[in-house]
């Protein structure tokens, strides 16, 4: 069994995401991992190789873009509180907007890793 308190949570900075708040790392448990960002802002693209991302809103509303480079396809989601999107690996993403006051959970399976974070040119 795996607990997590608000006092455990660790800050750390994503230079694609800002201000992140880890709740469930690998170190934790090797399956997933779970943040939470607060306040986020529009993001540098990225995309990630050895994870998928599951963006879950749980406050606000957030406009995100994507590119699958393996369809050439590009486009973009508004997604408001209570909903969500999986993004895949490989798959280019980043926030586009986001309103003043939104909280996004973040489920990476397996869990986030920080090496990769690849940026992308592509959005």
């Amino acid at each position: 069994m795996l607990t997590k308190k608000l006092a455990d949570h660790s800050v750390i900075h994503s230079p694609f995401c800002g201000e992140i708040r880890e709740i469930i790392t690998g170190k934790d448990y090797d399956k997933l991992g779970i943040a939470i960002a607060v306040d986020i802002k529009p993001t540098t693209a990225h995309y990630h190789e050895t994870f998928d991302e599951i963006y879950f809103v749980l406050d606000g509303e957030l406009e995100l873009e994507f590119y699958d480079p393996a369809a050439g396809k590009t486009w973009s989601e508004v997604l408001s509180a209570n909903e969500l999107v999986v993004v895949s690996k490989g798959i280019h993403h980043k926030v586009v907007s986001a309103s003043e006051h939104n909280r996004l959970c973040v489920v990476s399976v397996p869990p986030f890793h920080a090496d990769d974070e690849n940026p992308s040119d592509r959005i």
